[in-house]
């Protein structure tokens, strides 16, 4: 999947860049991990953000967390990039 760039409303180049898929075989849904960065050199962070898979055709639609739903992705999430070895969020 390649990056997708856009201009958000203050006017910042933003860059959506994929980091990878994940299943919660509990709640049989997929979601994906992701990255947003602007285009501010002097900015070194980002943001990682998740969000739910639907699948439908060749179309992928980006869901919200549902908030019953949290607590347990977020540790699927731990665990992956426990597995990878980056730094784990609560």
């Amino acid at each position: 999947m390649k990056d997708i760039t856009y201009k958000d409303d203050k006017g910042n180049i933003m860059t959506i860049s994929l980091i990878g898929f994940f299943r919660v075989p509990k709640l049989e849904k997929e979601f994906i991990m992701y990255s947003l960065t602007d285009d501010n050199i002097n900015n070194e962070n980002g943001h990682v953000l998740l969000g739910e898979i639907i699948r439908e055709e060749n179309n992928i639609q980006i869901l919200g967390i549902e908030s019953t739903e949290k607590d347990l992705v977020l540790a699927y999430y731990n665990e992956v990039i426990n597995q990878i070895g980056e730094e784990v969020y609560e």
